[in-house]
């Protein structure tokens, strides 16, 4: 059972589910027209399964560190399964690469709790966040979550608020100057800044259709109890548990109203969040049906929609 074996955090489970990564991403460039097979692809993806695995890594670390949730591996599980519901998200590379500086930062602010090197964390989260938005522009939108961690943990020192904007213009000088040895800083603005877009056409397609209904239900099911489960927690996780909701309501702000192009992958930036919610769901419900049900749908809708566009 699914339930039973994702658990327990071993390394197994690790092995398991990087194999089925491997064997996934593997397959999907081989058998799609996206690209042609060429030494330069073949090397590009292969540095995007890395970076995707680390995020992985990233994601699993700070759940860990922060005790978020037990020791299982359910958010890894789920996080993978719900890359796979959604394959287009593999064939943006800028998503991806941004996902994981997110996710960086996203490392740093929930450190926060603990006062050692805060004006550190304070930047280095800015850092990572701006560093996301040169590949993913409205990505910079997860500075909202680092000032709510700012209110929650170090409001009362006036600096702190400050510090972000440090971080900000470090990578921002930095991009400016290299520009101007390439293309040129007009390029460069033009570039950066991605116009939002509603159209949300490619949504009809049940090849979006069902994983994105799919996601909605889970973070509105799962979500609710999660927003119950803050009251309970201890005083030095309610903050954590707010902050990964915060993190999940920016995400959605994104697809739903920012996202410059339409085609499942601007889901991604909900993936972490959401499994988050669902593991503290998996975790304290008492149904073991239910959770193995929640557990089964998540891996079954991306094998449907696999042998379906066959």
């Amino acid at each position: 059972m699914l339930t039973s074996f994702f658990g327990v955090s071993k390394p197994i489970n690790f092995a398991i589910i990087v194999i089925a990564v491997l064997i996934y991403f593997s397959g999907l460039y081989v058998l799609s027209d996206f690209y042609e097979l060429t030494a330069y692809t073949i090397i590009n993806q292969f540095f995007i399964l890395l970076v995707y695995l680390f995020s992985l890594g990233v994601l699993n670390f700070v759940v860990k560190k922060n005790t978020l949730t037990k020791r299982n591996t359910y958010i890894v599980y789920l996080f993978v399964c719900f890359s796979f519901a959604v394959p287009t998200t593999f064939f943006n590379s800028d998503i991806i690469i941004s996902g994981a500086f997110v996710l960086l930062a996203l490392r740093r602010i929930i450190s926060l709790k603990s006062s050692n090197d805060f004006s550190k964390k304070v930047f280095d989260a800015a850092f990572w966040i701006t560093i996301a938005s040169l590949f993913f522009f409205w990505s910079f939108l997860f500075l909202i979550v680092l000032y709510f961690a700012i209110l929650f943990y170090g409001r009362l020192d006036y600096r702190n608020w400050l510090i972000p904007f440090t971080g900000i213009f470090a990578v921002l000088i930095i991009a400016v100057t290299y520009s101007m040895y390439t293309d040129g800083v007009v390029d460069f603005a033009i570039n950066y800044v991605q116009l939002p877009t509603l159209d949300f056409t490619a949504y009809s397609s049940l090849s979006l259709l069902l994983p994105a209904s799919f996601f909605l239900a889970l973070y509105l099911w799962c979500g609710t109890f999660y927003i119950s489960q803050i009251s309970d927690a201890s005083q030095t996780l309610k903050a954590s548990y707010f902050l990964i909701l915060i993190s999940s309501a920016v995400a959605l702000i994104i697809i739903l109203f920012l996202a410059p192009l339409r085609d499942g992958s601007e889901l991604y930036f909900i993936f972490g969040p959401l499994a988050i919610i669902s593991a503290t769901y998996i975790e304290k419900h008492k149904s073991f049906w239910f959770k193995e049900m929640l557990l089964w749908l998540a891996l079954l809708i991306p094998l449907f929609l696999l042998f379906w566009h066959n």
